[in-house]
């Protein structure tokens, strides 16, 4: 099917979301035996009916409530298939890699382990608070979505954004298998010298964390620093008054990730790295794909722009 084909049938986030739920259906099929892997396969064959199903219902319909719908519905897809990571990436690597980013944190930070010594400045207002924006990871990119999406004149640069923002979801996705990594709490667990203590919502929000993903190989590359540094380069070019914000929420976010003990510091670096190069490439895919359609027109939520 030709570009200009594709992009009159589907958004490019129904694309990217297609392709990563074939993907991941294929390494389901081709892992076989475990139970969990033939949930998978389901799971993905249902993505792929249901982007399908929306795609013809908002072409035959048109209307606005089926297409508000379509531009907001993969969110759901986006993280089914991140969970779905869990039962994957030991069946397509079993290798982990731990030790070895483990060794590059000390090269750096010269014999020392970054969340040991971040032990000098625990404390449990200081960890409660940063449990709470380490939680508040997704509403960063949501945030900037919804911004842009809120004024018809930028339903154009939504798209944009959207879907460059969910390129860097699933970039960091395909990273996990490349070098799957469990992070500190898992396996530096014996080396902290203090346990992480909050004050009123930490257990809580930390177990309910814990509980939803188990024990994700999902550390290399950060997928908070990918996206959120991604999403504050996007917020500059796009949302200028959310731009500052989301840069004191990144940053915060980040160091969250360190002290928290989720993440080494190379798999921010790695992130952060791979979202500005995201940033650098993504937008002018999202552009050339919305420009695929014969008359250059890209409809978004109800509104026909043409442009030229």
């Amino acid at each position: 099917m030709s570009l200009r084909k594709l992009s009159d049938i589907f958004s490019l986030e129904e694309v990217l979301t297609l392709d990563m739920a074939v993907l991941f259906a294929l390494a389901a099929l081709a892992a076989g035996g475990p139970a969990g892997t033939k949930g998978i396969l389901a799971t993905n064959c249902v993505i792929v009916a249901c982007i399908v199903s929306a795609a013809v219902l908002c072409r035959n319909s048109g209307k606005r409530a089926l297409t508000v719908f379509r531009d907001w519905y993969v969110l759901v897809f986006l993280i089914t298939i991140y969970l779905e990571n869990r039962t994957l990436i030991p069946l397509v690597n079993p290798r982990e890699y731990d030790a070895l980013v483990m060794a590059a944190d000390r090269l750096v930070f010269l014999g020392e382990d970054p969340t040991v010594l971040l032990e000098k400045v625990m404390h449990p207002l200081l960890t409660e608070f940063l449990q709470l924006v380490y939680a508040s990871f997704y509403l960063l990119p949501l945030t900037l979505c919804m911004a842009l999406y809120a004024s018809r004149t930028t339903r154009n640069e939504f798209h944009v954004a959207a879907s460059t923002i969910l390129m860097g979801f699933y970039l960091s996705y395909l990273g996990y298998y490349l070098m799957p990594v469990a992070g500190p709490r898992f396996f530096m667990e014996g080396l902290h010298t203090k346990e992480l203590e909050g004050l009123w919502t930490f257990e809580f929000v930390r177990e309910a964390l814990a509980r939803a993903e188990g024990r994700m190989l999902d550390c290399m590359p950060s997928g908070h620093a990918l996206v959120s540094v991604l999403t504050t380069l996007l917020a500059y070019r796009y949302v200028r008054s959310f731009a500052p914000w989301s840069l004191v929420w990144t940053v915060l976010l980040l160091f969250s990730t360190v002290y928290l003990r989720y993440h080494y510091v190379l798999d921010l670096a790695v992130g952060s790295m791979l979202g500005i190069l995201v940033f650098t490439i993504g937008p002018r895919l999202a552009i050339a794909y919305q420009e695929g359609s014969g008359s250059r027109r890209c409809v978004a939520g109800g509104l026909e722009i043409r442009e030229g």
